[in-house]
Formats: structure tokens, C-alpha cells, sequence
């Protein structure tokens, strides 16, 4: 079939991009593409699909701060670290208007849980200075960790009846190392460990079951 010019009507040649009668420019348009499969709005030239990683790590740490400070002073509690994951990831939506799913929600969740934990952690070493050094609670602290640091030496002994009979001096020196003042060292630090853990789950959890119940799949653009 010859092509046609759309203005004059005057037959062209295949391929001639303007008419050589009246010069108008031949532009096809295949109706065919506007039907096709639509593709996600972009906002702002941000895919909504892929994780936002600033706007993700920026919520994680505005929750983490209240998250941490009361993991601290008022202790551990999963179900407040599982709702800092959830209030994350509703922020991170909310911030972002981003596709979000439970792996996402997992990933950006420990985030907040690391950086709770971190908090957590430093406010409770200066609180212990302020009671120690500030507050004059020494006797009370050392007492604590002297009770722990007991149990801990007793239940080495308990466990290790072979090598008690074996090497009873090297258990001894393993049970004394608890009651020592490193020992107590290790205990904070072990504590801490155990405790940081235990939020990096939580909170990955929390914002997992999030990333599913929010997890709005952004809207096909309508064709005009």
C-alpha cells in the first residue's frame, strides 16, 4: 500500500519523513502502544518499587531514638520494639509513597532495631556512670553484677563435672574469672550483645508484618 500524505494527500515514498509537496512532517503513531502495559507512576524520576534507602535509614533512626532511650530506661520490651518496626515502616510510606513488602519491611526494620540497640546500649553505659560515680550507687551495682557474675560461676561448675574431675584448677580459674571485675566487664558486654540481638529480631519482625499490611502496589497510570 503507497503511503499517503496526511495534509495533501499526494502519495510519498516508503520512509520519507516529510511530503515533498507540502512539506509536512509524516509522523506514525502506532494506536497499539497506548493499550499496551502500563508502567508505575514515577515520582519525582524515583522508581516507587525499589527501596529508598535514604528516606528508609532517615526513619529508622527518627523511631529509633525513642525506641532506644525507653529499651533502656525502662527495659526491654518486645512489644514496643515490634511497634518501632511497624511506626517505621508507616513513616517510611509515608515519607516515600514506596512499594513496600515484607522483605522490605524486614530489611528496613533491622536497620531501626541496629540503631535502637545502639542507643540503647550507650544510654545505658552512662547511666551506669551516673549511678556509680554521680549518684554514689557503687555498692548497689557491684552487689548486682556480684549476684549474676555467682550464678554464672556456680552453673560453670555444675556443667563441667568431667572436666572438674580432669582439670579442676582450669575450671576454677573459668568459674573465679566471673566473679572478677572482668568478668563483670563480660557480663555487661554479653548482656548487651544478647539484648541488641533480641531488637534486631523484634524490630525486623514488626516491620515485616508492616511491609505486608501496607503493602499498597502503586496504581497503573490511566491513559488519556
Amino acid at each position: 500500500m503507497v503511503p499517503l500524505c496526511h495534509r495533501c494527500g499526494n502519495s510519498l515514498l516508503e520512509g520519507e519523513g516529510f511530503c515533498p509537496h507540502c512539506g509536512a512532517p509524516q509522523l506514525v503513531v502506532d494506536a497499539s502502544e497506548s493499550t499496551g502495559p502500563q508502567q508505575p507512576p514515577q515520582r519525582l524520576g524515583i522508581d516507587p518499587t525499589r527501596v529508598q534507602w535514604q528516606t528508609a535509614i532517615i526513619s529508622a533512626l527518627i523511631i529509633a531514638v525513642p525506641v532506644g532511650l525507653l529499651s533502656a530506661l525502662a527495659g526491654m520490651s518486645s512489644l514496643f520494639v515490634i511497634a518501632g518496626g511497624f511506626g517505621t515502616i508507616a513513616l517510611y510510606r509515608k515519607r516515600s509513597e514506596a512499594f513496600t513488602d515484607g522483605g522490605i519491611g524486614w530489611r528496613v526494620g533491622a536497620i531501626l532495631g541496629a540503631a535502637a540497640a545502639a542507643i540503647a546500649s550507650a544510654t545505658d553505659g552512662v547511666r551506669l556512670v551516673v549511678e556509680r560515680y554521680l549518684l554514689h550507687h557503687a555498692a548497689a551495682i557491684d552487689e548486682q553484677f556480684q549476684s549474676v557474675a555467682q550464678q554464672m560461676a556456680d552453673q560453670a561448675l555444675k556443667s563441667n563435672t568431667e572436666a572438674m574431675q580432669q582439670a579442676p584448677q582450669l575450671v576454677h580459674q573459668w568459674a573465679s574469672f566471673w566473679l572478677s571485675p572482668d568478668g563483670h566487664a563480660a557480663i555487661q558486654l554479653l548482656t548487651a550483645a544478647v539484648v541488641s540481638t533480641g531488637m534486631i529480631l523484634f524490630a525486623a519482625t514488626g516491620g515485616a508484618i508492616a511491609g505486608r499490611i501496607l503493602s499498597v502496589r502503586p496504581k497503573a497510570q490511566r491513559s488519556l
